[in-house]
């Protein structure tokens, strides 16, 4: 598969750094207060390296019902996680609360879902972002996976991020990292509401 086929053309064009690379934890950022984290993550199999990589860090982790098992294993012990809404544009919202109030979150979705789907979640996020002034210039990191195990990780802009998320096959994975509120500051680490880190 061509760059030109995952990446859309006009962007090529605006985005020379790009890289390929083992998905090493010192090749992904470092988690900031005020960072969001969206991450497709399979509902079976090995947990990728940016989901532990992103929840070594993050103080707040929403996840759909069906990755449960995989964000149990996983949760370092004290962390705070919590199920997601039915409804995307709920969920986009909460996860702009909580990183605009100085949180660093990740977001965990199910991988290899309908493309329309897939695209819907992230517009939704785009959309409550740019509610709260976040500028379309902002850089975005994105680490893609093929389903041949080839990896890049590249920068884009945000008001590009939908497009080239919906440019994707289905069957890539997505680790997408927007730093939107950078200088929110650091308030103290959530605490787990449930015995297993896990609330709901």
């Amino acid at each position: 598969m061509s760059i030109s086929e995952i990446i859309p053309s006009n962007y090529i064009a605006t985005a020379p750094r790009r890289s390929h690379l083992r998905a090493a934890p010192s090749a992904l950022p470092t988690v900031t207060p005020g960072q969001l984290w969206l991450i497709e993550l399979p509902v079976d199999g090995a947990a990728p390296s940016p989901l532990r990589h992103a929840l070594d860090g993050v103080n707040v982790v929403i996840y759909d019902r069906a990755l449960a098992a995989a964000v149990a294993e996983s949760l370092p012990f004290g962390s705070y996680a919590e199920p997601a809404s039915a409804l995307s544009d709920a969920t986009a919202a909460r996860c702009v609360r909580f990183a605009r109030d100085g949180w660093s979150v990740a977001r965990l979705m199910p991988a290899r879902v309908q493309q329309r789907e897939r695209t819907r979640r992230v517009q939704d996020v785009v959309d409550e972002l740019a509610a709260a002034k976040v500028a379309g210039r902002l850089p975005v990191s994105i680490l893609a996976e093929t389903a041949d195990g080839i990896e890049e990780r590249y920068e884009a802009r945000f008001d590009d991020l939908a497009a080239i998320v919906d440019s994707h096959p289905s069957d890539t994975l997505l680790a997408i990292v927007i730093d939107a509120f950078g200088g929110a500051g650091a308030p103290a680490r959530l605490h787990a509401i449930a015995a297993n880190g896990l609330a709901g």
